[in-house]
């Protein structure tokens, strides 16, 4: 038999996924054009005066644009992910479902405000389809490939001070291109855009302007702690102030979680609603707008529906047939595991009175019917952030941005317990900073709360988004890679290992590299009956690593 020459093969997938994309982006964007005209044909019959079409006439035009539409979504769903673009096939197939939904269910009309989110959602699948936010398509998807790294636009007339800034954060893997003048990243603008922005706060207003048009966030670096110069950054909708001399960790810290943010999963919501045509109506919006929902419309398996779908926020009517919301939300807040839950009223009632005796019951928020599809979406939004914000802070070192000692290691110990019982491997490693001491002794503090922070970046950058990450105490980091061997455990620990070596640290003028020693166990290679000594062993392998001459992985 011939065999396949590899890179043969990888060029034909890569051209077949070219031309996919070319035809899925026409396919986008005649969709698109598709949901604008329908726009403008609402609109229109909404603002002439003297228009009559009933309401079963409107509905016909309306599902004669959907279901072409849905039918589409539904070739798209089936497709793109085989090509690669997964986000895309998921998007597709949320939008599938809800107008599905509405055109089994609804009785209605469309509304402009849908026509709006499924729109926008269609238009930010478009943007999906740029080079930079699609990943390779690769023969193996197994190999958890890195992410990839992001890029940072760093404006700074003190061009000196602009390259040590720019030294420390390629330190963390970024990709960082150093301006001196607004006006020169601003031609730069028709070539492309970064990830992210940091300008120096004190370049006058006409100058950093024309950076709010930019997409990504911005952050501002300054010499002045003053309220007028943080109200004027707030004004360019700045997502971060920071004082000189920066503190380049705390910075990174920043720059890692609104790079998370974007890339955060669907929001999960369950609807507790018993008019189903309202459920529906919320669920298609907030699916539309990329979230997960379930409804709910039998209140007694609410505790069910917590414990299988996990949801993020509660979005619940207050008057049921059965059970008020208010009732159900102190049922609700009887357990520890839901007490910090987000629940946010939706109802027609008015009454103030009523409204805050509704939120005294547990709740966090009062939306009156009817709402706007932006408004549901935008306070959805908002409350979901503000709870996982809340999460990080109690779950995840503040330095590193990882998951603390108490929250890593029960992370560990629940996944090493789902692995036996569900069959499958996993790598259990704990990583160290070799000579570390010597660092903060010789270099000093801040300057190891770099190498601290970077050693947690890298390993984010070089894991897959299903590893789990934690900062063990000091120094000391705990892995936990589910669905590994222990050949694909070690592999990827000398990836993060190597790269680590290479990475040069800059203190007073004078560079420094440190390396790194970790040591692994299989849950393959270790009886059930055992299963509770993993993290042990994992950390005698550690120390024979060390003990081994270390930076030097050891099982």
């Amino acid at each position: 038999m011939v065999k396949s020459d590899p890179q043969s093969l990888e060029q034909k997938l890569a051209l077949l996924r070219q031309n996919y994309q070319h035809s899925l982006k026409a396919e986008l964007t005649s969709l698109c054009n598709a949901m604008g005209a329908l726009h403008q044909e609402v609109r229109q019959q909404l603002l002439t005066p003297g228009m009559v079409t009933n309401d079963a006439d409107l509905r016909a035009v309306h599902e004669e644009v959907l279901e072409n539409v849905y039918r589409r979504l539904h070739k798209l769903a089936g497709s793109a992910g085989t090509f690669g673009f997964d986000g895309i096939g998921q998007q597709a197939r949320t939008l599938e479902a809800g107008l599905k939904r509405w055109l089994e269910e609804s009785d209605q009309p469309l509304d402009l405000p849908l026509i709006d989110v499924v729109n926008n959602q269609l238009h930010s699948m478009k943007m999906e389809l740029m080079p930079s936010s699609q990943p390779a398509m690769a023969v193996d998807v197994s190999a958890g490939k890195a992410s990839a790294t992001a890029t940072i636009w760093l404006i700074e007339e003190d061009r000196e001070l602009g390259r040590r800034i720019q030294e420390q954060l390629i330190n963390f893997s970024y990709s960082v291109r150093l301006f001196t003048d607004v006006m020169d990243a601003c031609k730069e603008m028709a070539t492309g855009t970064p990830d992210m922005v940091i300008a120096d706060a004190m370049t006058n207003d006409g100058q950093l302007a024309p950076l709010q048009a930019l997409s990504c966030p911005v952050l501002f670096i300054s010499d002045s702690d003053t309220f007028d110069a943080r109200m004027r950054a707030a004004q360019l909708n700045a997502c971060g102030y920071f004082l000189k001399p920066v503190n380049i960790p705390q910075l990174v810290n920043r720059l890692e979680q609104l790079l998370q943010e974007r890339q955060s999963p669907p929001a999960r919501i369950l609807v507790v609603d018993d008019d189903q045509q309202l459920a529906a109506y919320y669920q298609l919006v907030l699916e539309a707008a990329g979230m997960e929902v379930r409804i709910l419309d039998n209140p007694r398996h609410i505790l069910d529906q917590l414990h299988s779908f996990r949801p993020e926020l509660l979005l619940m009517d207050v008057h049921m047939p059965d059970y008020d919301g208010p009732d159900l939300a102190s049922v609700v807040r009887q357990y520890d595991e839901w007490s910090s839950l987000p629940i946010v009223f939706l109802s027609a009632e008015t009454d103030l009175g009523k409204q805050v005796d509704a939120l005294s019951h547990g709740a966090d928020d009062f939306l009156t019917k009817p709402i706007q599809a932006a408004q549901l979406v935008a306070s959805i939004r908002v409350r979901v952030a503000r709870s996982r914000t809340l999460s990080a802070l109690l779950n995840k070192d503040s330095l590193t941005g990882l998951l603390k000692h108490a929250s890593i290691k029960s992370a560990a110990i629940n996944e090493i317990a789902r692995s036996y019982r569900q069959a499958y491997s996993v790598v259990v490693a704990m990583v160290d900073i070799d000579h570390f001491k010597s660092v903060n002794d010789t270099r000093g503090h801040a300057t190891g709360d770099v190498v601290i922070a970077s050693v947690a970046t890298l390993l984010r950058q070089r894991l897959r988004q299903t590893d789990m990450i934690g900062r063990y105490g000091g120094e000391e980091f705990l892995l936990v890679l589910p669905h590994c061997s222990a050949e694909d455990g070690r592999k990827r620990l000398e990836d993060v290992r190597e790269y680590f070596s290479r990475l040069r640290f800059s203190q007073g003028g004078q560079e420094f590299a440190c390396t790194l020693s970790a040591g692994m166990v299989c849950s393959l290679d270790v009886a059930e009956s055992d299963r509770e000594r993993l993290l042990v062993l994992a950390d005698e392998a550690l120390y024979r690593a060390k003990r081994g001459g270390r930076n030097q992985v050891c099982s």
